[in-house]
């Protein structure tokens, strides 16, 4: 679940699971990767170690989890900093933590374990199990599950933002937005949406007959044997359970209160690191869904209407394909007020990442990715590089309006700023961003450690650009 975002940010991250599968490669099909030389364990285990210890201080983050399998090896599983900081309780491998949208992946695994069962069907109008809503008699289960219903995030109101402490039903929480008109026409266009994923919640409930708690409690929390892993209380007693933290003017404060019957089957799971590997290794061996199940919930999907219909959306269903490298994960990470997540399976290499962490805006992406790195011999980069100083004239030459092309063909207008020695980057109709120089025509922000711009350079004029982030690369391409 998302529920804030930031000017630059607000265009980039909202590519994340665009951008992910730019080549057009399911995870399902990956190939065996190149297997990297082999090397000393306890040198690999030192270097995982150093780069979870370094994350926490440059984050920086108040605890974290982590857990890296590699075939079946243990390589790293523990917690750093506090869990509580008051109470100073440090972070262990059976913390519990808020996992945000990661609750996603379990909710599409209950929406096609009864799709399985012919209880349902994706290519139904949503409005066959909840009538109440005939404004979205156009929209599709499966629209719901990919993200390309139209219908507008409830977290993107401002309205909602005032009610965060009050608990509410998911009829109020949809209520936000019931009267607004679709951001789009169904299957025409992605967009990352938590009212979709609130009325599967729903509509789990009116199909199954039980609380969507009860119901992941029943087919997987139970059978699997994952004992921490439950509907996220809002003020848990249970001294396991990470408190979350934001920064404020660089100190550590408990993040703002957020009534967990807010995110519900969008984001309102809590779970420790080892629960949630049995979940993934359950979920990939194929013992929640079915193969062709789980092919449909690792994507990508494509749009199913409009002028850009067959467009990879680099999104599934629940779940996203995304690459380290040229290694094909399985991922989604997770944002609540107070908590990071993210986590990676690399079915070609049989590798699996995990990192849950109890701070907000904590950059989660930049330790997963070089944790798996390392694993992968695959160069492992800095948390923040250092700046190059550079003159005006010679930042002048990266000035320009751009336009930023994402896989499903839509197109972003980025103006991009030289003021004095600095560079913004400025997304059309929202505010800038500084960006730093750190060489070799390359910036970088520091609101995300993986995002680089690159540019190339000849004679002094820029001739071609490109924005890489979290591995991905998409093209800028300059105005005349």
């Amino acid at each position: 679940m998302h529920t804030s975002t930031r000017p630059w940010r607000a265009v980039l991250t909202g590519l994340t699971a665009l951008l992910a599968a730019a080549p057009g490669l399911s995870a399902q099909d990956a190939k065996p990767a190149v297997v990297a030389p082999p090397r000393n364990r306890d040198a690999l285990v030192a270097q995982l170690d150093s780069i979870a210890r370094n994350y926490v201080d440059e984050a920086p983050a108040s605890g974290l989890t982590v857990a890296v399998i590699s075939h079946g090896d243990t390589l790293l599983l523990r917690g750093y900093g506090d869990r509580d900081r008051e109470r100073h309780l440090a972070a262990e491998p059976s913390t519990v933590y808020r996992v945000g949208s990661i609750t996603k992946q379990f909710t599409a695994a209950e929406v096609m374990r009864l799709v399985e069962k012919k209880k349902i069907r994706l290519d139904d109008p949503i409005t066959k199990y909840l009538p109440q809503y005939p404004q979205w008699s156009a929209v599709t289960v499966r629209q719901l599950l990919n993200h390309t219903s139209g219908i507008h995030s409830y977290t993107e109101s401002a309205e909602w933002r005032k009610h965060w402490a009050e608990d509410l039903t998911p009829g109020a929480l949809v209520a936000f937005v019931a009267k607004d008109t679709l951001d789009f026409a169904p299957g025409t266009k992605w967009h990352y949406d938590n009212t979709g994923y609130m009325l599967l919640g729903m509509l789990l409930e009116r199909v199954n007959g039980q609380p969507y708690a009860a119901q992941l409690e029943r087919d997987f929390f139970k059978p699997l044997g994952m004992r921490t892993a439950a509907y996220c209380p809002s003020k848990p007693a249970d001294p396991r359970y990470a408190t979350g933290y934001s920064r404020d003017n660089g100190a550590f404060k408990q993040a703002t209160y957020l009534s967990m019957t807010h995110p519900y089957a969008a984001g309102a799971l809590c779970m420790s690191v080892p629960d949630f590997l049995r979940w993934q290794s359950a979920l990939m061996r194929g013992k929640i869904v079915s193969r062709a199940s789980l092919a449909l919930m690792t994507g990508p999907e494509s749009l199913t209407a409009g002028p850009k219909k067959g467009t990879p959306t680099g999104y599934g269903m629940g779940l996203a394909p995304g690459k380290v490298g040229t290694h094909v994960t399985v991922q989604h990470g997770g944002s609540i007020p107070g908590f990071s997540t993210q986590q990676y399976w690399f079915p070609a290499d049989s590798l699996s990442v995990v990192v849950f962490v109890s701070t907000d805006d904590a950059k989660q992406d930049w330790l997963a990715n070089n944790l798996s790195s390392a694993v992968l011999g695959l160069p492992v980069h800095p948390y923040k590089p250092p700046t190059v100083p550079i003159v005006a004239a010679d930042l002048a030459k990266y000035a320009g309006t751009y336009d930023m092309t994402t896989p499903d063909g839509n197109t972003m207008v980025v103006h991009l700023l030289a003021e004095g020695d600095a560079l913004f980057a400025e997304p059309e109709g929202q505010g800038n961003l500084p960006l730093r120089y750190i060489g070799d025509d390359t910036f970088a922000a520091d609101f995300d450690p993986t995002l680089r711009l690159r540019f190339t350079v000849s004679a002094g004029r820029v001739v071609s650009s490109s924005v890489e982030q979290r591995g991905e690369v998409v093209p800028l391409r300059r105005r005349p």
